[in-house]
């Protein structure tokens, strides 16, 4: 286990005192709002020399863009995807194997995870498949869980956000991901009692940039270890100073140094 812990750390790790901020080309298909203003080709360009955390991405995009970034990048590479007419929308299916990831260059491997709809079940059950092959080959899981379906009604409801935290920490991943409740008390609570690192993802809900940073703001100060950015929430032709905005808040504050009596 230990070689899925020093990869969970390489993929976390930052060389500022910040908190890890991971740009997504696949998340936010799941949790929309923004529609891409900017094509991935002009996005990769323009942060390709950006110093990121890792990236996450299809193993496509892997094979397209892979050598494009600096080869010390990890690359979380995503397992499960639907296209935008999907029916219903939350349902996702396995489209790439472990081992194609592994050829695609992965550092860690990522689902999604639609709870509280009729497809929950085979989405646990593929989580359970894929998670025991992917640490049979010491790869770290990134799960990321959004309450969609039919049945909910509220999907940032504070208590479904927490229930979710719990769930991934139950459920043996290496890294949760979920979007920001807005509820400071029981969002930090469920980050305090994970087993795993949570980060923020998807748009929170948010209808611009400026209510987007200040969700991941809030997220971050209740205790989440990272963000993930989906690409297409950074503004056209400023996607450089708009992670360069990200990266601010999730900037670390530094200790007050003690002074030699």
């Amino acid at each position: 286990m230990i070689g899925i812990y020093r990869r969970r750390e390489h993929l976390l790790s930052t060389d500022n005192k910040s908190k890890p901020v991971i740009v997504s080309f696949e998340q936010s298909r799941m949790d929309g709002g923004f529609s891409s203003s900017a094509s991935i080709p002009a996005c990769v360009e323009a942060i390709s020399k950006h110093p990121l955390t890792s990236l996450i991405v299809s193993s496509g995009f892997a094979r397209t863009y892979g050598l494009t970034f600096p080869a010390s990048l990890p690359l979380i590479i995503q397992l499960s995807t639907a296209s935008k007419h999907a029916v219903p929308a939350w349902n996702r299916s396995i489209v790439c194997s472990v081992l194609e990831a592994l050829r695609s260059g992965a550092g860690a491997v990522a689902l999604q995870l639609a709870i509280g709809n009729e497809y929950e079940e085979k989405m646990l059950q593929d989580f359970g498949n894929i998670s025991e092959e992917a640490h049979s080959y010491g790869l770290p899981v990134l799960l990321s869980i959004f309450a969609k379906g039919d049945r909910i009604v509220q999907e940032y409801d504070r208590a479904l956000i927490a229930d979710s935290i719990s769930l991934g920490s139950e459920l043996g991943a290496d890294v949760i991901a979920v979007p920001y409740s807005g509820h400071q008390e029981s969002f930090a609570q469920a980050v305090g009692d994970s087993t795993a690192p949570v980060l923020l993802t998807g748009t929170h809900g948010a209808a611009t940039f400026g209510s987007y940073c200040k969700s991941v703001e809030n997220g971050l100060a209740c205790g989440a270890d990272g963000v993930i950015v989906p690409f297409q929430i950074l503004p056209q032709n400023e996607q450089v100073t708009s992670l360069e905005r990200i990266q601010s808040i999730a900037t670390l504050a530094e200790e007050p140094q003690k002074e030699d009596v």
